[in-house]
């Protein structure tokens, strides 16, 4: 039962991220328009692009240390944390993008995703999702506070508001871990940089092949139209993130099961797909549309639709790599995928704004099911690039 209750703990603290977001965006236009709030996206999307080229794909790579090292687990963490801090010069680029202010008050954020983010390895480790869920709910909180607060948008309150709630989240997170009871231990070697340089590459390669389209919209398209966008893709990738929460149950006990029943568990979950799809589109179009204002076209979310379908027919391909130790074929058909995204993306966007975005994002999605469903299979050869 209490194993239970922390599954449940962390698919709910795992889900609560992209919908606070997805919340704090509705809420963000609605009351300051489309055009206002994109203006803020563009500078949340290198803040988070520059953190997470710092978290250096920390958590994996941490995760495997403490097990096989439990009473230095502090040590290690403190050393991880300093030694990637050196990436916190990359935010000296965000003054060349926009004004001091706006760049001072990013690199402060930075600064505080970077220490909050880190500690992530230590709440998988000791399991305290439910701590993390409440900074997360506590963060939210406040964004939502200063959005119904102010009546007119100024991106400097809003990028103060983040600062403080980060700055709570890491307090209340913190406390919970008493991290600050240890003993201050370290060393500093960039082996171990390059020790996380695999577990890096490959979230970058599924960051890539997730994010890229939204940082080609901020690039070639108007604020008001990234303002639409990142509402709608969000809600899309909500959707996609259905399939994980159905397998999560499994994921212990699927290399047990024999052959035949993980192909009734692919099966079972490709029948429930579309139905689940297809009631998630009709859900995001009606608050988009009659919340938000959003006046979406319908093709726009025929194509989200039909795109958050594949997710759920190759989700148990990628557990069974996983599983298997073959991670560098996810990270190959992963950036097979970011490349034909970005390709078919930057040839549609400029004839067809949004609609070839979405249409990208589609060819892309069922194109990574056919790579898992050709070269997924756990018993073939390495796929390279």
């Amino acid at each position: 039962m209490r194993k239970l209750i922390t599954i449940s703990i962390n698919t709910l603290k795992g889900f609560s991220s992209p919908v606070f977001n997805f919340l704090i965006a509705i809420l963000g236009i609605k009351y300051f328009g489309k055009e206002d709030w994109g203006i803020l996206i563009n500078v949340m999307l290198w803040i988070f692009f520059i953190s997470f080229i710092i978290n250096w794909g920390n958590r994996e790579y941490l995760i495997r240390k403490y097990t096989q090292q439990p009473s230095r687990l502090h040590y290690i963490f403190y050393s991880s944390f300093l030694i990637r801090s050196i990436f916190l010069t990359f935010s000296g680029v965000l003054f060349f993008f926009f004004p001091f202010t706006t760049a001072l008050y990013a690199t402060i954020l930075v600064v505080l995703i970077h220490c909050y983010s880190s500690m992530d390895s230590v709440v998988v480790y000791h399991q305290r999702f439910g701590e993390q869920l409440l900074a997360e709910t506590v963060g939210f909180l406040i964004i939502i506070s200063v959005i119904f607060y102010y009546n007119t948008f100024d991106l400097v309150i809003f990028l103060q508001a983040y600062i403080i709630a980060n700055s709570i989240k890491i307090i209340i997170l913190a406390s919970n871990l008493k991290l600050y009871r240890k003993d201050f231990s370290y060393y500093v070697s960039f082996i171990e940089i390059k020790q996380g340089f695999p577990f890096f590459l490959i979230g970058f390669s599924g960051w890539l092949q997730s994010k890229i389209d939204l940082y080609i919209v901020s690039v070639f398209l108007t604020k008001t139209r990234l303002s639409e966008y990142q509402l709608l893709i969000t809600a899309f990738l909500m959707l996609q993130a259905v399939s994980g929460f159905i397998v999560i149950p499994f994921m212990k006990h699927i290399f047990r099961m024999p052959q035949n029943n993980i192909k009734k568990l692919k099966t079972l979950l490709a029948l429930f797909s579309f139905p689940i799809v297809i009631t998630g589109t009709l859900i995001i179009r009606f608050i988009l549309e009659r919340v938000v204002n959003l006046d979406i076209n319908y093709e726009i979310y025929l194509l989200g639709g039909l795109s958050s379908i594949p997710s759920f027919l190759y989700m148990i391909h990628i557990m069974e790599l996983y599983k298997t130790g073959k991670e560098k074929r996810v990270m190959a058909i992963n950036f097979m995928g970011a490349f034909v995204n970005l390709i078919t993306i930057l040839c549609l966007i400029y004839y067809y704004d949004i609609t070839g975005v979405f249409i990208g994002v589609c060819i892309t999605q069922w194109l990574i099911l056919i790579l898992y469903k050709t070269y997924g299979r756990t018993s073939m050869p390495s796929l390279q690039i």
